[in-house]
């Protein structure tokens, strides 16, 4: 076996070399960047190094052969236990994941199956359906829970049982509550997270009440932030031909509400906040309560997970009465999430959207409709 070093300042450089000395038979052992020595230690220069082995019967002499077959046995042995080492680390890690992820769902399965078991047979079906379709475990154990502990389930037939289920979750879910003229001027203001639709939403809304219920309308918007946001509620209101104001300062909204005071509704759209800065969730509340008579619709994606849903009610804490409106429905891999917080949160629905169309994607909920998908006897469509 022949074996030479070869340093060049490329690979290609070394294997040009390497090809004219030992052809192209030779086979790479072992490769790596070195610092060839420079003026005073300064000017080092990175280089490759690359041994090379061929067969034959003649050694091939290399500068120090001893001392770097020796480093080279160190390295390559070094390297080898790194591997070794790392593919168990890996090993270890991900069976310690599957570990925790088993008695996460082993926990959950008890927690299930102990909830479960505290209901009569006519009861834990629609259990299964409720959690299928995205109700989180306690609001269905809890609902179920009412119900058996107020009528008597085992001498109903199943029809029965189920119009009880469905009226239940009806009474849970309330009344839709859209937004209604009631002769006097309203301010309506549209807040939620980012990204989750309530330019959009403004317009569809907007249209209708225009449009179909013949209100005259104005539009302010304070979404100044997002790049595009005033030309996109610009085109919306030129096409339906709804005056528009901007609002770049707090002080800018007393104007546009002069403006507008022959309006008999005034949308005023908000820019998206991330619930977890304070700084902007204070300026939203500071513009929000400039203004005294007006009705409040927080926006939330119903894709959203429910986690997630909760940390951004609790955020906006600090408004006492605002409805709901879940954009996005058809999005989401169930409905759940709307008895989740209306169980949770007991904010009045008004809107459900279900797509970019404007102005036709969004509708009142209907109560009877949704109960039904949630107890597994319908779809969304």
């Amino acid at each position: 076996m022949k074996i030479k070093r070869f340093v060049g300042n490329s690979i290609q450089e070394v294997m040009k070399k390497v090809k004219m000395e030992l052809g192209s038979d030779a086979v790479i052992l072992h490769t790596r960047n070195i610092k060839q020595p420079g003026l005073f230690g300064i000017f080092k220069k990175k280089s490759i190094e690359v041994i090379v082995a061929v067969e034959g019967t003649e050694s091939y002499q290399i500068n120090d052969s001893k001392e770097f077959l020796e480093t080279l046995k160190r390295e390559t042995k070094n390297d080898s236990v790194s591997k070794e080492k790392d593919f168990f680390e890996q090993r270890y890690q991900i069976e310690d994941e599957i570990k925790k992820i088993r008695s996460m769902i082993e926990s959950v399965v008890n927690t299930l199956d102990a909830k479960r078991s505290q209901l009569p047979d006519e009861l834990s079906g629609y259990f299964d359906c409720l959690i299928h379709n995205g109700v989180n475990e306690e609001v269905a154990f809890q609902i179920l829970t009412k119900i058996n502990q107020q009528i008597n389930i085992n001498n109903k037939d199943s029809n029965k049982v189920k119009e009880i289920v469905s009226y239940t979750i009806k009474d849970f879910l309330g009344e839709p509550s859209p937004i209604a003229y009631n002769g006097m001027q309203k301010v309506i203001f549209f807040i939620g997270p980012t990204g989750v639709g309530k330019t959009t939403t403004l317009a569809k809304i907007a249209a209708n009440l225009s449009i179909d219920q013949r209100h005259s309308v104005g539009i302010i918007t304070a979404d100044t932030y997002r790049i595009a946001a005033v030309e996109q509620i610009k085109v919306y209101c030129e096409i339906m031909n709804i005056p528009l104001k901007i609002v770049y300062e707090i002080e800018d909204i007393y104007k546009s509400l002069s403006n507008f005071r022959d309006k008999d509704i005034i949308l005023v759209d908000t820019a998206g906040r991330n619930h977890k800065n304070q700084e902007q969730m204070k300026e939203l509340k500071e513009l929000v309560e400039s203004v005294n008579n007006k009705e409040i619709h927080l926006v939330i994606s119903a894709a959203t997970d429910f986690e997630t849903i909760k940390d951004i009610l609790d955020s906006y804490s600090f408004i006492t009465d605002y409805k709901l409106i879940f954009s996005k429905v058809d999005e989401a891999n169930n409905l759940g999430n709307i008895l989740n917080v209306k169980y949770y949160f007991n904010k009045n629905i008004s809107y459900l959207t279900t797509g970019q169309n404007v102005p036709d994607d969004i509708e009142i909920p209907n109560i009877e409709k949704l109960s039904e998908i949630l107890i597994g006897e319908s779809n969304y469509a």
